[in-house]
């Protein structure tokens, strides 16, 4: 592990106060911090969606988020869907090993097991935790007809502390896990991420809310001094320039700039005349 990961895990594992885990065990929460806070705006304990050992189906944590809230009981699929009217739910698998590098068996056995995740007749034995999310799963697929923004997505995260370099027989594998999970015809969209070294930096210095944007913001006026703020404007900004500053680098919402009563989607509300 590089000294920066290791740092970063460190500042982690000391603000989350799992310092008394291993370092195996702690890696699995960081990896699982990175990749959830992607889809969520608030904070979570990553021992919610942390798998545990043994009869986790080779999968180290999973979560499902519906209508932007993480789900740890069934029943609140339920109240979701009844308050909003609809459900839309992402599915956010995390494999986490501290090696040095990416292995094809291993994306493999992460494959196979998120596709025996959503089998009606799984044929792996399952621990409680992962007992659990299947049956939020089936709580999602049960209010199919509810699925006004379309069918969940499903996205996979494969972290280690090497670099992803684009090995041909990793990628081959790891397209060969998105087509199996596509052809399940049950997802709108199915996402296999490697993550190494340079993402586990990125993505964490994302959830510290610290984002740079490089935009053209020429229609603007300078706001007189405000104290503690170094420089203020108003003014108007293009949509192409706005949506660069929402976007994560992969095509999604950039949560963590979104806080309290100021919304990323809010499709569904309706607004009284």
């Amino acid at each position: 592990m590089d000294r920066i990961t290791k740092s970063l895990l460190s500042e982690f594992s000391l603000e989350a106060d799992i310092t008394g885990l291993s370092e195996e065990k702690r890696f699995e929460h960081f990896a699982s911090f990175l990749a959830v806070s992607r889809h969520l705006g608030e904070t979570f304990d990553t021992g919610d969606v942390v798998t545990g050992a043994g009869g986790d189906t080779g999968i180290d944590a999973i979560a499902v988020i519906v209508n932007g809230a993480l789900v740890t009981d069934p029943d609140l699929v339920e109240e979701l869907a009844a308050t909003n009217g609809f459900v839309d739910a992402v599915f956010v698998f995390v494999q986490a090993e501290r090696s040095a590098g990416f292995e094809t068996a291993k994306i493999g056995q992460f494959g196979y097991g998120v596709v025996d995740f959503f089998k009606e007749k799984p044929t792996l034995p399952r621990n409680k935790e992962v007992q659990v999310a299947a049956e939020i799963m089936a709580a999602v697929y049960k209010r199919s007809s509810k699925f006004k923004r379309g069918n969940p997505i499903c996205r996979l995260f494969y972290t280690t502390t090497g670099r992803w370099v684009g090995d041909r027989n990793l990628e081959a594998r790891r397209h060969a896990v998105v087509e199996d999970l596509e052809q399940l015809g049950i997802f709108r969209e199915v996402e296999f991420l490697p993550v190494g070294a340079d993402s586990i930096q990125k993505l964490y210095n994302q959830t510290k809310n610290a984002v740079t944007r490089e935009i053209n913001f020429s229609e603007r006026t300078v706001i007189p001094d405000i104290p503690g703020v170094k420089e203020a404007y108003l003014g108007f900004l293009p949509v192409k320039e706005f949506l660069a500053i929402l976007d994560d680098g992969s095509g999604n919402i950039l949560k963590g700039i979104f806080y309290d009563n100021v919304r990323d989607f809010q499709e569904y509300k309706t607004v009284p005349d």
